[in-house]
């Protein structure tokens, strides 16, 4: 398992580097630490200064500065092909040229990049509560298992969210719109039983979590759920379908990555 941890100069660093290391902590990773500078930077100066940073780490990291665009420069590190993790930073402003902006960077690199992302957003101590997203069956267990190894190590609170997309209107009147998790788990559907197999996952790693289903757009409805609970990391799987489904998944991805008000990890695969 290695990450690589992009950061820029202060004050957006810190925030970053102490989620990506409660984070990497958690998933035992490796990490190798990169900035882009300025071509006309000091080199020497960047990697001081990276050193001092690296000491409030948990494991020591790996440090790296390059010098050029911060797009090229963290793909083209990203081609090595040795890396399970990007952590980058969200900024809410997008002045800063060094800085790996939330925008049409990140929105690239969320949606095309082959390993798993986390969009660090925020500040936090500790991760206390976790919220992992699944899509249903087509998903798999790459999100849900994650999830489990960084709430086993974090003692956190773990909730599973599937949103079932909403009926169109035409259609309201069917019993289907009144649906409750306890009534979806009845049922011999292939989401019925992927929820299922959920639960028996948590419980053979003996987490303590709950199961909630919801109905409407994914991404609404997410966001809904992170606004009415104070949760510290959303975690959500990305689709390995090649079909419109797999467009969809990913937009909800992405447009999390984008609005989420939390650290968001998109995962590709178990990490």
């Amino acid at each position: 398992m290695h990450t690589l941890l992009s950061i820029t100069k202060e004050p957006y660093s810190s925030a970053t580097i102490k989620i990506s290391d409660i984070v990497t902590s958690a998933l035992e990773s490796e990490v190798t630490l990169l900035t882009v500078t300025r071509k006309q930077s000091s080199e020497q100066a960047t990697l001081d200064e990276l050193q001092l940073v690296s000491e409030h780490m948990s494991t020591p990291p790996n440090i790296l500065v390059r010098q050029g665009n911060p797009e090229t420069e963290i793909v083209s590190e990203l081609n090595s092909g040795k890396y399970n993790l990007l952590a980058i930073g969200a900024r809410a402003h997008s002045s800063a040229p060094t800085e790996l902006l939330l925008g049409d960077t990140t929105h690239r690199i969320v949606k095309d990049s082959p390993i798993s992302i986390l969009v660090a957003r925020g500040t936090i101590k500790k991760l206390k509560r976790i919220l992992v997203c699944t899509s249903g069956p087509n998903a798999g267990f790459d999100a849900i298992q994650t999830a489990i190894k960084i709430a086993n190590h974090a003692n956190s609170n773990l909730t599973v969210l599937h949103v079932s997309r909403a009926i169109p209107s035409m259609y309201t009147g069917l019993d289907q719109m009144g649906e409750t998790l306890s009534d979806l788990l009845q049922t011999n559907t292939p989401t019925a039983q992927y929820l299922r197999d959920c639960a028996n996952l948590l419980n053979s790693e003996q987490i303590d979590a709950e199961i909630e289903l919801r109905h409407g757009t994914p991404t609404q409805e997410i966001l809904r759920d992170v606004e009415r609970n104070k949760y510290d990391l959303l975690i959500i799987g990305a689709s390995k379908r090649s079909s419109i489904n797999r467009v969809l998944t990913d937009n909800v991805s992405t447009q999390l990555a984008a609005n989420a008000p939390l650290t968001v990890l998109v995962v590709h695969s178990t990490i």
